[in-house]
């Protein structure tokens, strides 16, 4: 949530040519009505699976939240910092970059689309629309990264609300069999973010995660498309394998490990001090994961959710306050508390966005109230 001139910016502003430069004007005014018509093109669609309103209300979701933060947070966009990056006209104050609404949009109107004959036009759309933004000087990529984490989880919130039941997946004897490989490789990755988020911070003390979490997003599209391949019966080979090997049975294939993605991403965004993000990674990845594992074998059951056991709650406590310690001290323990309880949650929610949101709340408050217990 820091202006940072990186040079995946600098890149996309360095850009000059004329027709881009109307295209990106062009879409810096008319983006409301494109999207309307685009709708309004493919409303039979969204209506043959029941998601236009949920589309509509997402939307809606979506320009609250942006629009709160945008004002909220009162980020200068990147014109306003720097005279050269002005190609046309910069936005008066007050305005401010981020998160990006137009990309948040783009977001929420893609995720519905996912698997059906439209997704390559809204899939092109979104990415077009972020990167003329960039290229226009009004936004830092950390601000379209937002505004597409904010509105993919936008649609998914609405989506979950208006559907009935929870995420439970059935349990078979093929889950059972997948699940401690799913979540060894969750822990897994859970290391690895960390680690690169210290190696990155290191190259690059200012821009270094902001590089991280492009690599993140750069990898969610790629499982988008493999999600959206899957759902259309066109997989590749590769595809198939990766799904067969770590999904669990009756679940949405490829949606687990697009949403821990999608979580890590919400956390990078919104989160600028490297050692609170890291302790975030702790109990996203590596929390979450001990917890599915000591908790498969727990005996107690939870009072707040009987599908979970009081054994993979505490182990989720204990292995994100211990291990987070060592990066944000006694906070770890207040940290450690909230996660394990979202996570203990009934799961109406992914815990993949609980986790990390709470801890951005968490992490707000320390910065603005007690910015003194910050390592």
């Amino acid at each position: 949530m820091q202006p940072a001139f990186d040079a995946v910016t600098r890149f996309i502003f360095s850009i000059n040519n004329t027709s881009l430069t109307l295209v990106a004007s062009f879409i810096d005014s008319y983006a409301p009505i494109i999207y309307i018509l685009a709708l309004i093109l493919f409303a039979n669609t969204l209506r043959m699976q029941k998601k236009f309103v949920k589309t509509l209300v997402a939307i809606l979701i979506a320009l609250l939240i942006t629009f709160a933060l945008k004002y909220g947070i009162q980020m200068p966009r990147p014109c306003m910092l720097d005279p050269s990056y002005i190609k046309v006209d910069c936005p008066i104050s007050p305005d401010f970059s981020f998160p990006s609404g137009h990309e948040a949009i783009a977001a929420v109107v893609l995720a519905p689309f996912v698997g059906t004959a439209a997704f390559p036009l809204f899939f092109v759309l979104a990415l077009a629309i972020g990167f003329l933004r960039i290229n226009l000087g009004v936004h830092f990529l950390n601000d379209i990264l937002a505004g597409f984490v904010i509105g993919f989880f936008s649609y998914d919130i609405i989506d979950r609300l208006f559907s009935k039941g929870t995420l439970a997946i059935r349990a078979t004897a093929q889950a059972a069999k997948l699940e401690f490989r799913r979540q060894l490789l969750h822990i897994l990755v859970g290391v690895f973010l960390v680690i690169a988020l210290y190696a990155s911070a290191a190259l690059y003390p200012s821009t270094g995660p902001v590089y991280l979490e492009f690599v993140i997003f750069m990898g969610l599209l790629a499982l988008l498309l493999m999600i959206h391949d899957r759902l259309r019966g066109n997989e590749t080979a590769l595809t198939s394998l990766l799904f067969n090997a770590f999904e669990r049975a009756g679940a949405r294939q490829g949606y687990g490990a697009f949403w821990y993605g999608m979580g890590a991403l919400l956390a990078f965004v919104f989160i600028p001090n490297v050692n609170f993000l890291a302790a975030t990674l702790i109990a996203l990845g590596i929390g979450d994961g001990i917890a599915t594992m000591v908790g498969r074998r727990g005996k107690i059951p939870n009072p707040l959710n009987n599908s979970k056991t009081v054994e993979g709650t505490l182990a989720f406590f204990f292995s994100t306050a211990i291990l987070s310690y060592f990066f944000i001290g006694p906070l770890a323990i207040v940290l450690a508390l909230l996660t394990s309880l979202v996570e203990s949650l009934p799961a109406k929610f992914d815990d993949n966005f609980t986790i990390p949101l709470v801890s951005i709340l968490l992490y707000m408050l320390v910065a603005s109230a007690y910015p003194f217990l910050l390592l």
